[in-house]
C-alpha cells in the first residue's frame, strides 16, 4: 500500500522532501506561475502522482501541452529524482491516458446527450420518472422554459409529457424527439395549446442543436463516469480534453460549463466516501473560465460552484494560471494548497505577493525564481521554496500540433 501523500519535490537548501497529503487535495490546489516557470511540468507531475494512487483525472488542455501524459521519455531527462525511472514505468503501465477532442471527429469526439437511456429504465417507474426529470433539466434551459413564468410553466409541462411519451415508445435520439415535438401526436398533453407550444419547443431545440454542435451531436456522450473510470487492469484513467476543436474562448467556456455541471451531478451520486481522493479536475488557463474584475463567462457560475462544493464529495480541483490578477478572487480562497512560481509582469507579481500574504507567507524573489522552483503553501504550514521534479511522461519544449493531438485521440 502506497503512503497517502503526493511528493512535490525537495526544499531548496535543505533538500528535505516536500509533500502534500492526498486527502488535502480535496480542498483544491492553485498554481500561479508564468511562462518558463515549469508550471506545465508541475501540473503533469501532480496528475501522474495522483494516478499512481489510483486517482483518475479530467485534464483540460488549452495549449496542446498535456496530451503527452501517456508518452514515454526516449531517454532519462534531467530533473528526475532517485527512483523516478521506476516510477515512470509504473505510472505508464498502470495509467490509461485517453485524449478527447470535442467537435473533431478525426480524433475522439465528445457530445452532450440530454436524453438518457429510457429503454434501460422502462421497467422501473421510479427510475423512468427520474430519467424524464433529468432530461427536462437538461433541455429546459436550451428552449427557454426554465424560468418561473406562466408561459415557461406551460412549455415545461408539454416538454415533460412529450418526453414521457417519447421514452415509453423507445425513442433515444434528440433529432427524433424534435420530430415528435414538431408534429405532436394526439393525447400526449391535455393542454389546449399543446401542439403550438410543442412546435415552438421543436424550433428552439433545433436552433440549440444548430448553434452548438456539441449538443446532441456525434461522438461519445459526455459522462464523467466514463472519463474517470479506467479499463480493467488499469489503476487510473487520465482523460485529457483537448481544445483543438474549440478555437475560441466562448466555445471553450460553453463546453466547460456543461462538463462541470455534469461532473458536479456525477460526483454527488458517486462521492469518494472513505477514499482520500475520488478524482481530480485540472483547469489550465483558469482565468479564461473564472475571470476576475467583475467579468462573467458561461462557466463562471459552475466553476465557483465546483470550487465551493466539490470538496465534500471528494473531488479535488487544480487551478493553474499565468495571470493571478485575472483570476476570480474566490478561487485562491478555495484552494488550500498553493504554488507560486516565476512571474514577469509587475501586475501579476503584485497580485501573487498579495495572495501569499493572505496565506501568511511571502514570495520576495518570485520574479527571479528558476524554472521548476516554487513557493509551496500547504494548509497549516509555513511557506517552503521547493524544486519540483521533472514529470514522469515525455515533455519536450514544443507543444503538439493539431494533427498529433488528433492522432493520439484516434488511437
Amino acid at each position: 500500500m502506497r503512503a497517502s501523500h503526493v511528493p512535490l519535490g525537495r526544499a531548496v537548501g535543505s533538500g528535505q522532501p516536500v509533500q502534500v497529503q492526498l486527502e488535502a487535495l480535496r480542498k483544491h490546489a492553485a498554481i500561479f506561475a508564468g511562462s518558463g516557470s515549469g508550471k506545465t511540468v508541475l501540473i503533469r507531475r501532480l496528475v501522474e502522482e495522483c494516478a499512481m494512487h489510483g486517482v483518475s483525472a479530467i485534464v483540460l488542455d488549452p495549449n496542446n501541452d498535456l496530451a503527452r501524459l501517456g508518452d514515454r521519455w526516449p531517454e532519462r531527462p534531467q530533473g528526475w529524482l532517485d527512483g523516478d525511472a521506476g516510477k515512470a514505468a509504473d505510472y505508464l503501465a498502470g495509467t490509461e491516458v485517453v485524449v478527447w477532442t470535442p467537435r473533431r471527429a478525426a480524433g475522439r469526439p465528445l457530445s452532450f446527450q440530454p436524453l438518457p437511456d429510457f429503454a434501460g429504465v422502462a421497467g422501473d417507474p421510479d427510475e423512468f420518472a427520474e430519467a424524464v426529470e433529468s432530461a427536462v433539466a437538461s433541455i429546459a434551459p436550451r428552449v427557454k422554459v426554465d424560468a418561473r413564468t406562466k408561459k415557461a410553466d406551460l412549455g415545461r409541462a408539454v416538454l415533460r409529457k412529450a418526453l414521457e411519451h417519447y421514452g415509453r415508445g423507445g425513442g433515444s435520439s434528440l433529432r427524433g424527439f424534435v420530430a415528435l415535438l414538431a408534429d405532436l401526436p394526439d393525447g400526449v398533453s391535455e393542454l389546449a395549446d399543446a401542439p403550438r407550444l410543442a412546435a415552438d419547443l421543436a424550433q428552439s431545440l433545433q436552433a440549440a442543436m444548430d448553434n452548438d454542435p456539441l449538443f446532441g451531436g456525434g461522438g461519445e456522450p459526455v459522462d464523467p463516469g466514463v472519463l474517470l473510470t479506467p479499463s480493467p487492469g488499469r489503476r487510473a484513467r487520465v482523460s485529457v480534453i483537448s481544445f483543438v476543436g474549440l478555437p475560441n474562448d466562448e466555445q471553450r467556456q460553453s463546453f466547460v460549463s456543461q462538463l462541470q455541471m455534469a461532473l458536479f451531478a456525477w460526483i454527488r451520486r458517486n462521492p469518494a466516501g472513505d477514499r482520500p481522493l475520488g478524482g481530480l479536475f485540472v483547469m489550465d488557463e483558469a482565468q479564461t473560465f473564472a475571470p476576475g474584475g467583475g467579468r462573467v463567462t458561461a462557466c463562471t457560475h459552475s466553476t465557483l460552484a465546483l470550487a465551493s462544493q466539490a470538496r465534500k464529495y471528494g473531488l479535488g480541483l487544480v487551478f493553474a494560471t499565468q495571470a493571478p490578477k485575472g483570476l476570480h478572487n474566490q478561487i485562491p480562497g478555495n484552494a488550500a494548497t498553493q504554488f507560486f512560481g516565476l512571474l514577469n509582469a509587475p501586475v501579476h507579481i503584485e497580485a501573487a505577493k498579495e495572495m501569499a500574504r493572505a496565506k501568511g507567507g511571502s514570495t520576495p524573489d518570485i520574479a527571479r525564481l528558476s524554472s521548476g522552483e516554487f513557493y509551496v503553501a500547504l494548509e497549516g504550514s509555513a511557506f517552503v521554496k521547493a524544486r519540483a521534479p521533472m514529470c514522469l511522461s515525455h515533455h519536450p519544449r514544443v507543444p503538439l500540433t493539431t494533427e498529433e493531438v488528433l492522432a493520439r485521440a484516434a488511437r
